[in-house]
């Protein structure tokens, strides 16, 4: 998880845009386009973000917004974090259907509200980061290591051992294991409880299901797996994440 802290979040939604003068920000700023366009001068370079682009500005960066006509849908956080983040300035076709659900979800909290609405601001941050790292790095992946990835996100739900997943690649364990690792950085079995939890906290998110539910919608079964796993990753029980939701 990227450590950060948030300092400024901006749902702007079907209203024109309206310019900010050029100065030099002190902070990471991202801005996700969900509908219509942006338009910027980045240190000096005019850019255009379009709908499901994203721009990532560091601190130093010398940043002018020009207005915009029609209505435009932005999200933007401005945090501040020692941790490398490795992405290019401008992201096309990054908005995914997981990051819209993570931005939505915000709007049901207040930032500032609490300590707990506040973590719970930049873990959703940081999720979306990570999201956007993955998006980035896939272009390098092999075709190999992207059957694999398919393959898990459309089967997470069930049973599935490696020897599953292998099987599916018409591939051996050991190789499959090892071409995923040298694109991904961890082995299948890490990657698919990450990507596990990743679902866990979009159901925590919206609080329309049971734990038990959940752990069974997420592939991990039983509750107390679950827990632990979760716990594992992200240092809190399920139940206390929901909680800085404010649920």
């Amino acid at each position: 998880m990227i450590k950060l802290t948030l300092h400024y979040y901006r749902f702007h939604q079907e209203k024109q845009v309206e310019p900010i003068a050029p100065a030099v920000i002190p902070y990471h700023d991202l801005t996700m386009v969900l509908e219509g366009a942006l338009e910027y001068r980045i240190n000096g370079r005019l850019v255009r973000v379009k709908e499901g682009a994203v721009i990532l500005l560091p601190p130093g960066t010398k940043r002018e917004r020009l207005r915009t006509e029609g209505k435009t849908t932005y999200v933007s956080f401005n945090f501040v974090t020692d941790d490398s983040l490795e992405l290019p300035t401008l992201i096309e076709d990054a908005v995914s259907k997981e990051i819209r659900m993570m931005v939505y979800a915000l709007n049901e909290l207040e930032l500032g509200r609490d300590n707990y609405s506040r973590a719970a601001f930049e873990d959703v941050t940081s999720a979306i980061l990570n999201v956007l790292r993955a998006h980035v790095a896939r272009s390098g992946y092999s075709e190999l290591t992207e059957s694999i990835l398919s393959y898990i996100h459309e089967n997470y739900k069930s049973f599935l051992p490696l020897r599953k997943i292998a099987a599916a690649m018409n591939y051996s364990v050991a190789y499959c294991d090892q071409v995923f690792k040298r694109d991904i950085g961890v082995s299948i079995v890490h990657y698919l409880i990450d990507y596990r939890i990743a679902k866990v906290k979009e159901y925590l998110i919206e609080n329309v299901i049971s734990l038990k539910a959940i752990a069974e919608q997420t592939g991990f079964g039983e509750c107390n797996y679950l827990s632990r796993q979760f716990r594992q990753r992200t240092g809190l029980s399920p139940l206390r994440f929901r909680k800085q939701l404010g649920h």
